[in-house]
This record gives structure tokens, sequence and C-alpha cells, in this order.
């Protein structure tokens, strides 16, 4: 059981080709690193991963549901994959418990709401609203929110940029906690390896 991307290709009209020919395979339990330069399309890719843009062409498949495919597209509140985003989309309007439980199911007793927060270091920040808290403690948010909704898959955006050593530190020990107790594959993107040094991927692609 994986997630399956097969000969993606992506253009913008009257652009030349922004992904081209894109081929990966990601266990269930495991992790992938992406690098890439600013603008390369390792943002790109998470959109068309997730439902949020429609590739020109290929096959992602999830497990045994076909996400993508000359024939077929599944919406992305239909695909049940966990996405943070680099510019976090909170809702302003709510906590950040609530913004961390908005999509949570409490099946995973290793996984439960107190635990994520206590492991993001945000046990004491439950009841500040986005614009109380900082740039890090907004992404710690959107991860536990992304892990609690426990998805089919994980997908992050550069999710360590904003966090200082500790929190990286803390976050990437959940993170590959998160893969590992739901089964489900996961891929990071980044500009820099730096902040990646110390966590258990199965691959690193760069494109």
């Amino acid at each position: 059981m994986s997630l399956l991307i097969s000969n993606l290709f992506y253009k913008r009209k009257n652009e030349e080709n922004l992904l081209h020919d894109i081929n990966f395979e990601i266990d269930n339990g495991h992790l992938l690193v992406i690098q890439g330069e600013s603008g390369c399309g390792k943002t790109t890719l998470l959109n068309i991963i997730s439902g949020l843009l429609k590739p020109t062409d290929g096959l992602i498949k999830l497990n045994s549901n076909v996400l993508n495919s000359s024939e077929k597209f599944i919406a992305p509140e239909k695909r049940k994959i966990g996405y943070v985003f680099q510019d976090y989309a909170l809702f302003p309007h709510l906590t950040a418990h609530k913004n961390a439980t908005y999509a949570y199911k409490n099946n995973y007793m290793e996984l439960t709401d107190e635990y994520v927060l206590n492991a993001l270091n945000l046990k004491s920040h439950t009841d500040k609203y986005p614009h109380e808290l900082s740039g890090g403690q907004q992404q710690r948010v959107a991860i536990a929110r992304a892990i609690l909704m426990h998805p089919k898959a994980l997908i992050f955006d550069e999710p360590f940029s904003g966090l200082d050593k500790e929190n990286i530190v803390e976050t990437q020990n959940l993170i590959q906690d998160a893969i590992r107790v739901l089964n489900i594959p996961g891929i990071i993107v980044t500009h820099s390896l730096e902040h990646l040094q110390d966590i258990d991927t199965r691959m690193i692609v760069k494109i």
C-alpha cells in the first residue's frame, strides 16, 4: 500500500512544462523528502497531489484508489490528505485548539489531541486565536490539525521554516510518529535539507 505518482506532467497555458515526467512511490509508514529551489514546482506538486490543481497528465494513486488519471479526478475534500500549507491557512475566528481539532477523529489512542498538542509545545496556547500566536506557533497548530484529521496521507510545505531548533526536533519526532502510527505515506518539500538531517526518510528526491 502506498502513494504512487506516475508520468506526472503539469503545464500552464502558454508556458513550458513546470513539472515534467515526475515518478515516485512512497510506502505506507515512510516519509519522502523532495528538495528543490524556489519556483521549481514543489508547491505545485503538493497542490496536485491534494487535488487543488489538476495535472496536465499522469496517474496519482493512493493505496487502491485512483485520485487522478486520464479518466478520473477526485475532488480534494474526498481525498483525505492532510496538507500543511506554507502560509498555515488557519481559521482566524477559531482558537488554536479548535483549529487543531477542526476535523479531529479520535480513532488512534496514541494520537489524541492532548498528546499532539503537548508534543508540539502548544498546550499553554490552546485558547489563543491565530493573531495572538507567533508564526512558529501558528505553523505548529497547522501541523497538529493535519495530523489530528487522521488522514490517508500527510504532505508538508516547508514545515520547519518558522521553528526554532527545539521545536524543529519535537515536530520532526511527532511527524514521524504520526506516519508510523497511522501507517500512511508522507511528503515533505523543502528548498534546504538543513533542518532535516535527523529525520528518518526513505529517500530524498531533487526536482
